[in-house]
């Protein structure tokens, strides 16, 4: 079994989930407090933010699982202590969209104009608010009995391909519904790609930081760095790929997204976000020894982590301007603290531990 240290994030979530949930819910206070300032669409935004950072953890882990039960290995017992909680707490993020489906009228200019979109047969057949509570509710029972299964003892390798499938085509259409839609003429046909390896790279970072792999174990901690590299070189790949079909189309819909974007302020957080969540781990995880080491992985999975969350700030957040950085950092932690407290809390208290032995039954 992988047994965390006493002063490891992981065993600081498990003792302190209950304060922690209690931050998350003053955090959520004090994002309506902000909300009696601040542009309401800027504090919906940010609680759609903080539903995106903390559901990719969750989500990517439940990736984990499901090619874990593909191709087995020796990591499930080094993964398991940090994904399983993830995966096993997706049913949550059924109450936590909540909000989100609340503030629909206030986040996507699709639904008071529908214009916005483009052309009037869009919102009529696919972007309206009953089409996007029903897909999102699609999605995260969908994800939720994917995860149920895949935390059992021995999940069938089929059924993991099966996982995966549904992760990438669900990750697709939630991508286009709750991200691509606050601009909806902006189109991107591979976004569902970079979402999901964006995820992957986002569970791993996370495994990392709560550093679950013991110091004894170099082999599993380098394993689980070059993950983290390959995932993290897979997002750069398809956000250029992305970046450079746009910029070959030159459509103004497009441009228009990108010249928000690249505006002052904005372009300094995307830039932030390559060089903590692609740069830092490419350079740094390409030399063994720090590949090998579970602390040097816990403080770059911590910047991957802030990397990744700058991204999505600088997707979802610039339509509604710079009053929407504040009810990120609420929104983030609204979420996380709600989010941390269950999972690494109640419901990690229901999973049975995975041994040693059992992750070589698992092909290790």
């Amino acid at each position: 079994m992988t047994v965390e240290g006493p002063d490891s994030p992981l065993a600081f979530l498990r003792a302190r989930s209950g304060i922690i949930l209690l931050v998350g819910l003053a955090s959520g206070v004090g994002l309506l407090v902000w909300a009696l300032i601040a542009p309401s669409g800027a504090v919906g935004a940010g609680w759609a933010i903080g539903l995106v950072f903390w559901l990719s953890i969750a989500l990517g882990s439940m990736g984990l699982l499901a090619i874990h039960a593909v191709t087995g290995g020796r990591l499930r017992a080094v993964l398991w202590p940090a994904v399983a909680p993830a995966a096993a707490s997706l049913p949550a993020f059924g109450l936590l969209m909540l909000p989100l489906l609340a503030a629909v009228p206030l986040i996507y200019p699709w639904y008071m104009d529908p214009s916005r979109a483009g052309h009037p047969d869009v919102v009529s057949l696919y972007l309206n608010l009953p089409g996007f509570a029903a897909r999102s509710a699609l999605a995260i029972i969908g994800w939720s009995v994917i995860a149920l299964v895949l935390l059992g003892r021995r999940p069938h390798p089929l059924f993991g391909i099966f996982g995966l499938l549904f992760y990438l085509v669900m990750i697709t259409i939630i991508g286009v519904d709750w991200v691509l839609s606050v601009e909806p003429r902006f189109r991107s046909s591979d976004y569902g790609g970079l979402l999901f390896v964006t995820q992957l790279l986002a569970a791993l970072a996370w495994t990392a930081t709560l550093r679950t792999a013991p110091p004894g174990r170099a082999g599993a901690a380098g394993d689980l760095g070059a993950m983290m590299l390959a995932a993290a070189l897979g997002a750069a790949y398809l956000g250029f790929v992305q970046y450079l079909v746009i910029w070959y189309g030159d459509l103004p819909s497009k441009a228009e997204w990108f010249i928000l974007r690249w505006s002052p302020g904005w372009v300094w957080l995307e830039g932030v976000s390559l060089a903590l969540s692609v740069f830092l781990p490419f350079g740094a995880l390409l030399a063994r020894q720090i590949r090998q080491s579970p602390a040097a992985l816990m403080h770059i999975g911590a910047c991957v982590l802030a990397g990744i969350l700058a991204h999505y700030i600088w997707f979802i957040a610039p339509p509604h301007g710079f009053a929407a950085l504040p009810a990120a950092a609420l929104g983030v932690l609204a979420v996380g603290g709600l989010w941390m407290g269950l999972a690494y809390g109640p419901i990690a208290a229901r999973l049975v531990p995975v041994s040693h032995a059992e992750e070589t039954a698992h092909g290790g």
